[in-house]
């Protein structure tokens, strides 16, 4: 059984790289910090990835 590779999938991990490498920056406030930690809990939840 083979799942499909959409756009959508493509998009939604290219957006969790993206949040990834934001949260490495060193300048970010812990807020910022908390957020894109939110971010990415709920991107992979969506994913079935968590």
């Amino acid at each position: 059984m083979s799942m499909e590779y959409t756009c959508k999938d493509y998009q939604s991990e290219m957006k969790l790289l993206g949040l990834k490498r934001r949260l490495e920056e060193e300048n970010l406030t812990e807020e910022e910090r908390a957020r894109i930690t939110q971010e990415i809990k709920e991107l992979e939840k969506a994913m079935n990835i968590d």
